[in-house]
């Protein structure tokens, strides 16, 4: 089975979470600064992904892109529809994403942060590739926040539509089997799950700025992830991780194609992703 595989095609599949190889991004400055000092002014939306894929096509559409080296974080700031917009990838969980947010908010002081990427569907009614944007989040001790969250000095637009009636729950393992997504929304009720908008909307709301999430369902209610995903979700080298790529596909030649389809459904949730995020860089602007 490996061996029907192209270099390019293998490449892609061994780092599907979380470094992806993606096509190049258009030229970039790339400016080395100390962590207290990571950018010049302040952007108005900080925009926090986990995944490199799931910020991949929204990179593709900013434009005047800088990037900040900061700490073990690239800081990325430019333009979407003439609105400033800063993100960064901060990698899968809880920590990650308060971490990631800390800094953005210290370095770049901005208006709101949005929390984007995938998310697992415990509602049987959403579908792949519906993006969400929930209406409440559930966050530990059973702790509900509504959304869209306000700031200080920050107010969402009232275009704004939000998904009405959804609860997004964060968690911090992998939820991989239709079994854990079926009892998790008995526990919870909640309707999609992710690993990291509660942390940044906590950091958000410490700092009397505006939050907001943004899902797309990357896995159904009655999907079980590839056995690899949790694995592989792992935060690891790039060899380390190709060493278990390598490792499951002798275990279980079928993995290519698993992981194959799980890249080619995390390219359209990204689209999906992008779009979204588009739309509301209008209504701010």
């Amino acid at each position: 089975m490996l061996a029907a595989c192209d270099r390019k095609h293998f490449s892609v599949i061994t780092n599907v979470y979380p470094e992806a190889i993606l096509p190049p991004r258009p030229a970039q400055v790339i400016l080395l600064m100390a962590q207290k000092d990571i950018g010049p002014a302040a952007a108005r939306l900080g925009i926090l992904f986990a995944l490199p894929i799931e910020a991949h096509a929204f990179e593709q559409r900013v434009r005047d892109t800088v990037e900040y080296q900061a700490s073990n974080l690239v800081i990325s700031e430019g333009t979407c529809n003439q609105q400033a917009v800063l993100w960064t990838i901060s990698g899968i969980g809880r920590q990650a994403a308060t971490n990631a947010a800390q800094l953005l908010v210290s370095g770049h002081r901005p208006d709101a942060l949005i929390s984007v990427g995938f998310a697992g569907g415990l509602s049987p009614e959403l579908k792949h590739n519906t993006v969400v944007i929930p209406e409440t989040l559930l966050c530990k001790n059973n702790e509900r926040i509504g959304l869209p969250m306000a700031g200080s000095r920050f107010n969402w637009p009232i275009s704004l539509s939000v998904t009405r009636e959804t609860t997004l729950v964060t968690v911090d393992a992998v939820v991989d089997s239709s079994q854990k997504k079926s009892d998790l929304r008995g526990e919870t009720n909640a309707d999609l799950v992710d690993m990291e908008s509660a942390a940044v909307a906590l950091v958000a709301r410490e700092n009397r700025i505006g939050f907001l999430a943004i899902r797309a369902i990357s896995d159904t209610s009655e999907e079980t992830l590839p056995p690899e995903v949790t694995t592989l979700s792992q935060p690891q080298s790039s060899m380390h991780r190709l060493g278990a790529v390598l490792a499951a596909i002798t275990r279980r030649p079928r993995a290519v194609t698993d992981l194959w389809t799980l890249w080619e459904q995390s390219l359209r949730c990204s689209r999906s992703l992008a779009d979204q995020l588009e739309e509301i860089t209008q209504m701010v602007h």
